[in-house]
This record gives C-alpha cells, sequence and structure tokens, in this order.
C-alpha cells in the first residue's frame, strides 16, 4: 500500500553520522531498496523552509521521519541549489540493507545515504535542481508613453519576448534584452494598440514565464502619420528587408528587432536597415553582423584587435574569462588582453 508523507522539517547547524554493523533478519523484514519521490514548492524571494518540499514514498517498509534544510540563507535566491537531509525511518520489525546504487530519487539527486545510528534510521542528503532553471513572471506590463512599452523586470531572464496586437490583431513578435521596448515602428495606423510579454529562461529557452497583458495604448490618426514620417519604411517588396531575401515570407514585412531564421539571427532596424560587415549596439549590449547581415559568435578580428562575442547570446563579452577553452580574457572595452 502507498505511502504518502507530506513532513516539515527544521534548520540544524549539523548532523553527526556514524555506521554500525547490519544485524541478520528474516529476509521479509530486510528493505533492500529505497524509492522516495520529492516535490518543491519554492519561491524565489520566500523564506527558506523544509516546508517547502513534499515527499511521496511509494514502498511499504519505511516512512519519512524528518527533513531538515541544509541551505543557511534565510530567503530562496535565484541562483541557490536547494539541499535537504532526509531521514527515513523502518516500520516495526524492519531494516535497513541498502547501498547507493539501490536508492532512486525522483525529483532530486541523492548526493550520499547512510544508516543514522542504527540499522532502522536511514539519512540522505538530497540535491535539487538549481534555481537559475526558473524564472520569474512578470508582475506588470504598462507603457511609458503611447508607444513605449514598460514592464516588470523578472529573474533568471535570457531574454523577453513580445506581442504586439492591433484592435486585437498581432502585428509582430520581437525581442527584448531589457525591460522596455519601443514600438513606435510598428504603430503606423490608427488604432488600439496592446502587448503581451514573457521571461525567457537563460539556462533553458524551453522554461518561459506566463504571459502578461498590457492595458490598450490608442494611437489617433495624427499620431500614426506622425509615427510613419519618424519610421519611414524604404520596402520595396517582401523579402528585400533582410537577409531573408530568397523565399522570404509576408509576415516578414511589417517585423523589425531581432529575426530568427533557423540557426542564424538578424537584427532588423525600425526603418527596415540592418547592419552588415560592422558592430551595432542593441539594448546596452554591442553584437557583430556578416557580410549578410547575420549575428556572428565567437573571436571577432576588428581594426587590429580581437573581440569574443558569446555563443549562445551573440553579445560581446567585456571583463571577464572567454569561455573559449583557451582562457584568455577580455577587458572593459572587450579587446582581448594580450
Amino acid at each position: 500500500m502507498n505511502i504518502i508523507k507530506k513532513i516539515a522539517g527544521m534548520l540544524c547547524a549539523c548532523v553527526m553520522l556514524q555506521t554500525v554493523p547490519f544485524v541478520s533478519m528474516a529476509d521479509d523484514t530486510v528493505i533492500t531498496r529505497i524509492v522516495l519521490e520529492v516535490e518543491a514548492n519554492i519561491q524565489v524571494g520566500q523564506p527558506c523552509s523544509a516546508r517547502d518540499f513534499e515527499f511521496t514514498v511509494p514502498d511499504s517498509g519505511y516512512e519519512v521521519s524528518d527533513a531538515v534544510l541544509v541551505n543557511t540563507g534565510t530567503v530562496w535566491g535565484s541562483a541557490d541549489v536547494p539541499r535537504l537531509l532526509v531521514y527515513l525511518r523502518a516500520d516495526d520489525g524492519a531494516a535497513f540493507d541498502v547501498d547507493r546504487s539501490d536508492i532512486l530519487v525522483r525529483g532530486a539527486e541523492c548526493e550520499y545515504g547512510r544508516w543514522d545510528g542504527n540499522q532502522f534510521a536511514y539519512i540522505m542528503q538530497l540535491r535539487l535542481p538549481s534555481l537559475r532553471e526558473q524564472v520569474g513572471g512578470i508582475e506588470e506590463a504598462a507603457w511609458s508613453s503611447s508607444t513605449a512599452a514598460d514592464w516588470s523586470d523578472s529573474y533568471n531572464v535570457a531574454y523577453y519576448e513580445l506581442q504586439l496586437y492591433q484592435d486585437g490583431k498581432k502585428i509582430c513578435d520581437v525581442q527584448s534584452g531589457v525591460s522596455h521596448y519601443d514600438f513606435g515602428g510598428y504603430m503606423r495606423n490608427a488604432g488600439n494598440y496592446t502587448y503581451r510579454v514573457r521571461a525567457v529562461n537563460q539556462k533553458n529557452e524551453n522554461t518561459r514565464s506566463d504571459w502578461k497583458q498590457s492595458a490598450p495604448s490608442a494611437v489617433s490618426a495624427a499620431l500614426a502619420e506622425q509615427l510613419r514620417e519618424q519610421y519611414a519604411v524604404p520596402w520595396g517588396g517582401y523579402g528585400q528587408g533582410g537577409p531573408l531575401s530568397q523565399g522570404a515570407v509576408p509576415y516578414y514585412q511589417d517585423r523589425y528587432g531581432w529575426i530568427d531564421e533557423g540557426s542564424r539571427w538578424w537584427y532588423r532596424n525600425p526603418d527596415g536597415s540592418y547592419t552588415t560587415d560592422n558592430w551595432q549596439y542593441i539594448d546596452e549590449k554591442w553584437y557583430y553582423f556578416d557580410s549578410k547581415g547575420y549575428m556572428v559568435t565567437g573571436w571577432i578580428d576588428w581594426n587590429g584587435k580581437s573581440y569574443y562575442c558569446d555563443p549562445e547570446s551573440g553579445a560581446m563579452l567585456v571583463n571577464t574569462i572567454v569561455p573559449d577553452g583557451m582562457g584568455r580574457r577580455v577587458d572593459s572595452s572587450g579587446a582581448m588582453i594580450e
């Protein structure tokens, strides 16, 4: 019969562990494997507690008697790796006789396991996934002007995804590395505009927050005319606005910002132009684009110096050791230190 235990633990300074000889018992009273399921209910910024974890013991013969949090912080941080000491107690007449290979933990990794004073009690230290693999939700999405979107910061964010709508019809998809974006180049017609935004995790782009919807921003006919003049689009037809010159779809005619072409990225400015064989400063970071307008990563030789663009984000790195396996550093300007 499955036994499900939801228990609360408490913090402790240290735990004394010792190994004792196993006392031989009848085969039907010996616990030869441990199976444990762990579910975490953690919120970054909330107080740390063993109450944030729930345990399920699908096998019979033992139960969770206590859990103690190893982490010493007072609140959960966005980079924390939760660790727990979990105490198991054998049922009356049963005893543990398990090796590390006999332990299966779902939802966590067992770092070690030992008897806790006698063969009737067992202790394991568990490590749960890093909170860096979580991404925070967006609390507010607003307009700082008629065309400028401004939303609340999240945590563990690689970038934000945005969608703009005019009178309920989607106009564009864009990305931003910061918590604001000017949609002026897209709001070229009178109407009521809304946008929605979500955060993408920096460790796993498949992890995203829920969408957050903004209130409407009204664009009058006069403002729309002004925006058309300010963000003139020299567009000669489909497929003529960027690297997607062959077989481009009409969707890109009105799209600006970062554009994903399979495994390659390019950046279309609100005026329809894009950078080639040069650097461009986007959302407070520098990026380099090749002769066809595609973003370049890795080492880049420029005006007698070498610069390094991150293989994942494409942004130029500064004041750090670059991840090229050679231990080389770049200075505050991004140039390699000889």
